[in-house]
């Protein structure tokens, strides 16, 4: 000790003996300190006192004197009351058995001084002070956060102070070790009076301690300081709740020291607990934020089954789930991964319960269900693929969010706001899972929505009877004979849930007896259920015609089943194994609904069977051996319904991986003789290839325009990320994704896929034809080397391709090198070579034939027939033919071909038909346009780029059979894709062409011809944009619209026959075929602002609403809710249009240009006049742009689409950190005053607490991401406009760095 101290000390000791009152000390101690040049508060002052304290009294001294001198310290700022009461909390503690009286006068003191810690932060040495506490409390040792701040230690302090008094009391209650009574009795002797005396002292204190903590939690600013020690220290919190849960126990145990007062005691700490919590900061403080929330007494309504009515907040579930369907974006990840993220996003934003949730996402797929799409899905309409996602991708999503509530994998914001010292601190587990049960014990109410589809009849009614067949035998057998029971059941769709449910553990089969067998629903048959062919073979029976036929048409119903017959397709008799592939990819793939997930991977298993080597070249290679099943699973997958299952689960980029050693192996070998016999059929190379490469370039989506990317720029995707590579840089990332390790855990024993990474390097020939396509793309034919040995291959083509030609008239082929007549010919007289030979030379071919007909020396006829002929020889050639067509149409070189029905086919027949019957479906949908210039029709010929009529004359030519099909599933998107690049009606001539020919498909058709126009004409795409808004509030003046009146998803995209022509379904189906959306971001803001600021000038809101002060509030309560109930309508169809269009490059570009420019510039207010259309409009922008980032970024720390499309690989979590830091820097500096907004500041200001309360309520995980600075700014901003509890709650969720400012904030 220093000798200035030490004459300290000396004065004090002085003082004490002398007993000298304390105002006789302070004055001496600090005559004494000034004396030796020394400021005042003083950091060894307080150990001085201590060091008294600790000593003992001298002689004629009283130890009492020396609590008045602290006293009369901390009272006259001697010393700081912080760093006092850490000293002595350190040493009283401990020994307060032996000392119970100082530990009386300890509580006491610190019941006056542990409210005045703020005092701390004016101080001169509070650096001195934050480390002099810290050397006490050893609260170093918590990592959590470093003590350099005062805000910290007072929050570390606080929390130390209020777990140290419950844990001395803990210890006093549970034993009687440390007793006065015992001590005395071991020393052989005591005074009765005196032990019972300091019996009850003790006693007394543990009271007093008890009501210390709860005199605490009652304080606003320590519960305050509480608040943010919960939050961010959530492991000392958890013990400190349970050791208040233990003393609760203690107070029913006999044995315990436990006086009879402590029960009331507890009671008072533990309401004392719930209120300090309940003071911070909640939406209800804010009645516009509260509106936009569900409260204990209105939950959200689900209007009727068809959806319609304003009311419900789950708009987004049939958007997801109807743009899902699309089928024309490139699915990067398994759709149930995202709708799980999705659920997480809705629940968190909307604060909703799981039972309301859950209910939502069934209705909304049981919708998706029921839509007629007749009309838009031309003659296969996808039943299938929509039961998939109701019965496969919804349940397993759900086990998604269960999965992660029971292993604890919850964000940070799941801690119970209202504590309980007898209540746990999570969620109960198993919250969600009896959430599923209400729900879907609920959903038999919706009976419209439960009629299934005709082609899930007999799978509900066998649901049904095995339904009954459980009841009767009273749960006890699950495995009854359904077949031959003898019972009809009536099944409905309820009943396939439920079942689908219980096969992935995510209900019980106790289900059963609540879900009963039906039977109300007249219009659907009752039928008994038959023997499944299933049993037969699981039996050992071989694949018969007869056995194969069933099996083709019965979907397995387990994941042993599908075992089985995967393994006969992989290692069973040869004979057997294209059977069994043709079962497996048959309707186990696309019917199978509570196994589906194992079904998909099984069928795209059998693309990757084992081989010895990795030589994919020449003759020898191993997957010649499993050509016959290859072709058969091949075959399978290549229909519509199983494509977009496969979609659905995200598997192209899987595929797509497999696909490439099929068609590098396949695509080398010449078509001089078959490779393998299947089932009586041979098999050439090229069939083979063929299916193997349109299969790749359908996942590839090749046919979209390059031009896309020059629109879009760098990274902005969108799903036009046109590159083979990029999809296997998909499926390379793919390999630790969530969906993955799920399936290993699933249990099955079929092999995984192969782990390595794919790249285009092990496959030459597969990559030089992808880099000469890229070649063809970006130049033209002609700047090509003459020398390419490809012409030598297009000689013999051409050569094939007009021979019926060459002997009548001059060859196109003038001026091609070789000889076009190689002996290598085939019994047909076709040239034998490898398909990626044929495939090289197509473009040449393509090039010469186009250039013979511009110059009339081939005819239209002959060129068609010629293109025919070359598709007929390899199919797979269609693919170069569409892409060729689409670049050279693209570029605008060639001539005009007239359709005039002499050398071309004329639409004129029906094309004016056509043109009015879009006008009319456009017409019904709110879009008015008009033909511009050049418009064809009637009897007028009409011209086209020769390219295009060239590909519409071959594809016109294809019978509707398998081998057709195969070839329109890629010719026919490539049309589409290559008319929007001629004249703007260039699609109605093809729609009018395609109508003669299949006059079945005439609906499809020329629907397809109506989304082609917003194409074309960005202005009928606003206006359907505008008139989405207006059906779905309810507000639109467009005649015709039988829904509108009640608005909602019904209006949106239809129910039950009036789906077709709904705006929704017709943006859904247009979308994707955009060349540029980004203006999407700045349209959507804009609609989401005007219909909120029409429907907040329609009611009686005023200012006062901001903040919540009005008293006239309670008066315009219910217009208010009703008014932010159409509100969240409208943001949530603006979130959801976002979303889907364009992902998070969209979501990216509304929060770092769209909403800055709109307040910047003032376009949201320029003439506004009503101050209430001004608030729900900046409260409405809020919680759109909230909405929007939570679907495409989510709302915790992780994701199960970690990745997306759109953003180029960067991770999610990565990219909301950037993005969501910007935004929130221009609202800081919006707040400061460093930027300037132009608009009305009661729309800024709304717009502003808006979203930063939204952001506290329902995402308080993207507060831990923002940086600290940023966080003081935006508090510091918010006081100033008198918003402190919400500055408070902002700082206290984010996280240890903010710790301090939210302390200093709390105390202030």
């Amino acid at each position: 000790m220093q000798s200035s101290w030490k004459a300290v000390l000396e004065v004090t000791k002085t003082a004490w003996t002398q007993n000298e009152p304390p105002l006789v000390f302070g004055t001496d101690v600090i005559t004494c300190i000034h004396e030796q040049g020394i400021g005042l508060p003083s950091v060894e002052l307080a150990q001085v006192l201590m060091h008294c304290l600790s000593t003992g009294a001298p002689n004629g001294a009283s130890i009492a004197t020396m609590w008045t001198y602290i006293q009369h310290a901390m009272s006259c700022y001697m010393v700081s009351a912080l760093h006092m009461l850490a000293l002595l909390t350190s040493r009283i503690l401990p020994s307060r058995q032996q000392q119970p009286e100082m530990y009386k006068m300890y509580l006491d003191l610190t019941s006056t001084y542990a409210f005045s810690l703020s005092t701390t932060k004016s101080m001169a040495c509070r650096d001195r002070v934050v480390k002099a506490v810290d050397e006490a409390l050893q609260l170093s040792k918590n990592p959590d956060a470093p003590m350099t701040e005062v805000g910290v230690v007072i929050v570390h302090f606080l929390f130390a102070l209020v777990a140290r008094l419950a844990e001395a009391v803990y210890e006093d209650w549970i034993s009687n070790k440390g007793s006065i009574h015992g001590q005395m009795m071991a020393l052989g002797g005591h005074d009765e009076k005196l032990d019972m005396g300091l019996e009850q002292l003790k006693k007394n204190n543990s009271l007093a301690a008890v009501h210390l903590m709860a005199k605490i939690m009652e304080n606003k600013r320590t519960a305050g300081l509480l608040r943010i020690a919960r939050r961010n220290l959530q492991d000392q919190w958890t013990l400190f709740v349970q050791r208040l849960q233990l003393l609760e126990s203690l107070t029913n145990d006999s044995s315990s020291m436990a006086p009879k007062e402590a029960m009331e005691a507890l009671g008072q700490l533990a309401k004392a607990i719930q209120q300090g919590l309940r003071q911070e900061w909640r939406p209800h403080q804010m009645p516009v934020i509260r509106s936009l929330l569900p409260s204990a007494s209105r939950s959200w309504t689900f209007g009727n089954a068809g959806g319609l009515g304003c009311s419900s907040p789950w708009l987004p579930f049939d958007i997801y789930m109807e743009a899902a369907m699309e089928g024309r974006r490139l699915s990067t990840s398994s759709n149930a991964d995202v709708l799980a993220d999705v659920m997480k996003a809705m629940q968190s934003v909307h604060s909703a319960n799981w039972v309301d949730l859950f209910l939502g996402l069934w209705t909304a797929a049981l919708r998706l269900v029921k839509r007629n799409r007749d009309s838009i899905e031309g003659p296969h309409p996808h039943v299938e693929s929509r039961m998939c996602m109701l019965l496969s991708i919804t349940p397993i999503a759900i086990g998604i969010v269960i999965d992660e509530e029971e292993r604890g994998q919850l964000h940070p914001e799941n801690i119970s706001g209202e504590l309980q010292p007898s209540a746990p601190a999570t969620n109960v587990v198993g919250g969600r899972r009896a959430a599923l049960e209400t729900c879907l014990q609920v959903l038999g109410q919706f009976e419209a929505l439960l009629v299934p589809p005709p082609v899930a009849v007999a799978a509900a009614n066998q649901v049904a009877a095995k339904v009954a067949a459980f009841i009767s035998t009273g749960g006890q057998n699950m495995s009854a004979d359904i077949s031959s029971s003898g019972k009809s059941a009536v099944g409905t769709m309820r009943h396939l849930i439920v079942e689908s449910c219980i096969a992935r553990g995510l209900l019980p089969n106790s289900a059963y007896f609540w879900l009963g067998t039906g039977g109300s629903l007249a219009n659907i048959p009752a039928s008994p259920s038959q023997p499944s062919p299933w049993s037969a073979f699981m039996d050992g029976a071989p694949l018969t015609t007869s056995l194969r036929a069933a099996l083709m048409i019965s979907p397995a119903g387990s994941v042993a089943e599908l075992e089985k017959i995967y393994k006969t397709a992989m290692v069973g008799p040869e004979e057997e194994r294209p059977a069994a592939a043709s079962i497996l990819c048959g309707a186990s793939l696309i019917r199978s609904w509570t196994v589906q997930e194992h079904a998909v991977h099984f069928a795209v298993q059998l693309l990757s069977p084992p081989v010895s080597d990795n030589n994919w070249g020449g003759n020898s290679n191993g997957l010649l051996a499993h050509a016959p099943m290859l072709y058969a699973a091949l075959q399978g997958m290549n229909n519509a319904d199983a494509m977009n299952v496969l979609s659905l689960f995200g598997m192209f980029p899987e595929i797509a991986a497999s696909l490439l050693p099929i068609c590098e192996v396949f695509g080398s070998i010449t078509n001089a003789k078959p490779v393998a016999t299947s089932m009586g059929e041979e098999l050439s190379a090229h069939m083979l290839f063929t299916m193997a490469f349109l299969q790749l370039v359908k996942l590839w989506k090749f046919h979209r325009p390059p031009l896309e990317h020059c629109l879009l720029g760098s990274g902005a995707g969108l799903g036009a990320d046109l590159s083979l590579e990029y999809l296997l840089q998909l499926r390379n990332m793919q390999l630790t994704s969530p969906s993955k390790q799920r399936m290993q855990l699933s249990g099955s024993s079929y092999p995984t896929s192969p782990s390595g990474v794919v790249t285009l390097d092990s496959f030459p020939r597969l990559r030089v034809w992808y880099m000469q396509h890229q070649a063809c793309i970006s130049s033209t034919i002609s700047g090509l080397v003459r020398s390419n040995p490809m012409h030598q291959v297009g000689d013999r083509l051409l050569a094939m391709m007009f021979k019926k030609v060459n002997k009548t008239s001059s060859a196109p082929t003038t001026g091609l090198s070789g000889n076009a007549n190689g002996p290598s010919e085939d019994a047909a007289g076709r040239p034998i070579l490898c398909a990626w030979d044929v495939i090289q030379a197509v473009p040449i071919v393509l090039e010469y034939a186009l250039t013979a007909c511009s110059h009339s020396t081939l005819s239209p006829r002959e060129l068609t027939t010629g293109l025919r002929e070359l598709v007929d020889y390899l199919p797979g050639t269609i693919a170069t033919v569409v892409s060729y067509c689409l670049a050279e149409v693209t570029r605008g070189l060639w001539k005009y071909a007239s359709m005039n029905g002499q050398d071309w086919p004329s639409p004129a027949a029906n094309l004016l038909t056509i043109q009015g019957e879009v006008k009319d479906i456009l017409a019904a949908s709110g879009v008015h346009t008009s033909n511009p210039p050049g418009a064809g029709g009637g009897n007028a010929p009409v011209s086209l780029p020769l390219p295009l009529a060239a590909l519409i004359g071959l594809t016109i030519t294809f019978k509707l059979d398998k081998t057709g099909d195969t070839v329109l599933s890629i010719a026919g998107p490539g049309l589409e894709t290559c008319s929007s690049a001629g004249p703007w009606f260039s699609m109605q001539v093809v729609a009018a062409l395609w109508a003669q020919k299949v006059k079945r498909w005439h609906e499809y058709i020329v629907f397809m011809g109506a989304i082609h126009i917003f194409k074309q004409n960005k202005s009928a795409l606003l206006q359907l944009l505008k008139n989405m808004f207006a059906v779905t509030l309810s507000t639109s003046t467009s005649p015709g619209a039988k829904l509108q009146v009640n608005g909602g998803v019904g209006a949106l995209l239809g129910h039950g026959q009036w789906c077709a022509y709904a705006p929704g379904i017709l943006y859904l189906r247009s979308y994707s075929t955009l060349h540029d959306i980004m203006f999407l971001s700045c349209e959507t803001l804009v609609l989401v602002a005007e219909a909120a600021r029409e429907l907040g000038s329609k009611g009686d809101i005023g200012t006062t609403d901001l903040t919540g002060h009005g008293s006239r509030l309670r008066c315009v309560q219910a217009s208010l809710s009703t008014s932010m109930s159409r509100v969240v309508q409208a943001s949530s169809l603006g979130a959801s249009l976002l979303y889907v269009s364009g992902g998070t490059t969209l979501v990216t570009k509304l929060f770092t240009e769209s909403i800055p420019t709109w307040f910047l510039s003032g376009s949201g207010s320029k003439g506004i006049q009503s101050p209430g259309g001004l608030v729900v409009e900046g409260y409405a922008i809020a919680h759109f742009a909230l909405l929007s980032g939570a679907l495409a970024w989510g709302v915790s720390g992780s994701s199960g689409t970690n990745l997306q499309p759109e953003n180029s690989g960067v991770p999610l979590l990565m990219q909301r950190h950037r993005v969501l830091g910007s935004h929130m820097e221009f609202l800081a500096s919006g707040l400061g005053g460093d930027l300037t907004m132009s608009c009305e500041q009661t729309l800024w200001r709304s717009y502003v607490v808006g979203f930063l309360a939204l952001m506290v309520t329902c995402t308080p995980t993207w507060i831990l991401e923002l940086k600290t600075e940023t966080l003081r700014k935006l508090a510091t901003g918010l006081r100033f406009w008198h918003e402190h509890d919400l500055a408070v709650a902002l700082l206290e969720r984010g996280g240890p760095s903010a710790m301090g400012a939210a302390a200093e904030l709390t105390l202030s």
